[in-house]
């Protein structure tokens, strides 16, 4: 029987995506002369930065580029303004009021660092429908590796059968079968073709899922 739902942040609950690729297309163009194209998003969506960076950067500019200072006046720029940067997934507040209302744990496991997870969490006013909240700072595996997850559940008193996870990339979906969870992954336009195939459904939206959609799992 499942008793706890596990979500992902980024790309289920808010978008960035896009925002981030725009945020370092035009510092990379005003401060390094290096001038992404639109259609350069193909490299970032629903991948890791580390594979993002590789793809639209040769070593020389790597080097000529501090990647994690560019990526930490990302995240400022974010947290200060969410406004601007951040999109808030349609349905998500009302999905979780409607899973937490069946009785249903609730938990956030998220790659990012916990002062992002506590600002997007206040912006979007959900921070209270969840029981127990990760960041990256407490783990020391990332996704696809399952130790967020099983974290999760431990801390929320549930074992891994009794787990859904809410995600929408391949890792994401990898970590939460490494767990032995079932998984619900979320469809983007841009989503990478095969990236969601491990998962044991799929959805184009988060109003699309619902308890009746979570037991037949």
């Amino acid at each position: 029987m499942i008793k706890a739902i596990l979500f992902d942040l980024d790309g289920v609950l808010i978008e960035t995506e896009k925002e981030t690729f725009k945020f370092y297309q035009k510092i990379l163009g005003q401060d390094y002369g290096i001038f992404l194209k639109d259609e350069d998003f193909k490299y970032k969506a629903g991948r890791k930065s580390k594979d993002f960076w590789n793809d639209i950067l040769t070593p020389e500019q790597q080097e000529k580029i501090d990647v994690k200072k560019l990526t930490q006046n990302k995240r400022e720029a974010f947290n200060t303004d969410p406004d601007k940067y951040v999109k808030a997934m349609p349905g998500g507040k009302k999905l979780l009021e409607l899973l937490k209302g069946q009785g249903f744990k609730l938990a956030l496991a998220s790659q990012n660092e916990s002062r992002m997870i506590e600002s997007m969490m206040r912006w979007l006013g959900i921070k209270e429908y969840f029981e127990v909240i990760l960041s990256i700072d407490q783990i020391t595996n990332l996704k696809p590796d399952p130790e967020i997850y099983l974290l999760a559940a431990q801390k929320l008193g549930v074992t891994p059968a009794e787990c859904v996870v809410i995600e929408d990339s391949k890792d994401g979906v990898g970590s939460a079968k490494n767990a032995g969870m079932k998984c619900i992954g979320i469809n983007h336009p841009y989503t990478p073709p095969g990236a969601l195939n491990a998962a044991d459904t799929t959805v184009d939206a988060l109003s699309d899922i619902n308890p009746a959609v979570i037991h037949t799992l």
